[in-house]
């Protein structure tokens, strides 16, 4: 007991855990001090109403719920794994991890659409054209493959035809390749530049089959074609006949157009030039 209040000695006045004499001071506490009796008639007035309860209440059961004795031992006793389990589950772990999944999905998308090819039309011989050699990012003299490695070439030697140059001409921010060569006696210009061939070329222009690639055919004096390779458009052409045209473009290798994998990681390129300021 205190100097002023009854403290939790009301719950062991109350549960009968008190010797004679510590009984007789606490009543004479009662006595004098209003806020220890409110508290004593409260605690009670509880428990007389759990014994008088005709609602079918385990009375041993709310006992325990009265002795703070007992129920000290009790939270004792309890397991770390319960108590958390009464706190309720973490939900922060998995606030986190659904925010990173949703900034992965937007960083996806914002890729996969920064990545998405240029389209590609016949005006590329024009581009190409708009150049001259004193303008070329890189010239070649022979085509020497080893500073081509990021275009398609055929295989020189076993293709027959002989290269002659090739230049890189930087047209916007987009480079083009633009490359001679020989077939027998006749020259062939061959054009290629990054993205995707035009959907108006692909809807209009009548094609030929050459070795099961799909070539279409946009001028026919000079001969001029275009086709898909992999990631980067070709366009040839030639004061030659279209069978001298199609022996050259067979020696070109055929890859399949990027998936949505290599256009996830042509936007996330970007995104690495943008920051790096490339």
């Amino acid at each position: 007991m205190t100097e002023k209040h009854l403290g939790d000695r009301v719950h062991d006045l109350l549960d009968g855990r008190l010797s004679r004499d510590e009984s007789h001071a606490a009543m004479a506490h009662l006595a004098e001090c209003e806020e220890c009796t409110m508290r004593w008639q409260e605690l009670r007035a509880a428990r007389e109403a759990l014994n008088s309860s005709p609602a079918g209440i385990d009375m041993g059961f709310a006992q325990l719920l009265l002795n703070k004795d007992r129920m000290a031992e009790i939270a004792q006793g309890e397991s770390k794994h319960v108590a958390r389990a009464a706190k309720g589950r973490d939900k922060r772990p998995t606030t986190i991890a659904t925010a990173v999944a949703i900034i992965l999905g937007f960083t996806v998308i914002a890729a996969y659409l920064a990545g998405s090819p240029d389209p590609v039309g016949a005006n590329i011989v024009a581009m190409a054209e708009s150049g001259d050699r004193s303008t070329a990012v890189i010239y070649v003299r022979g085509m020497d493959p080893s500073q081509m490695t990021d275009w398609v070439q055929p295989d020189w030697q076993a293709s027959g035809l002989i290269p002659v140059d090739a230049k890189i001409l930087r047209h916007g921010d987009a480079d083009i390749l633009v490359a001679s060569l020989l077939v027998g006696l006749d020259s062939v210009v061959i054009v290629e530049k990054r993205g995707r061939l035009a959907s108006v070329v692909v809807e209009r222009a009548p094609h030929i089959s050459v070795n099961d690639v799909d070539v279409y055919v946009v001028n026919s004096a000079p001969v001029q074609v275009l086709w898909q390779s992999g990631a980067v458009v070709i366009a040839a052409t030639c004061e030659c006949a279209v069978d001298t045209l199609a022996t050259a473009i067979a020696a070109f290798p055929q890859a399949g157009e990027p998936g949505v994998m290599d256009q996830i990681g042509a936007g996330l390129g970007v995104f690495g030039d943008a920051l790096t300021g490339h």
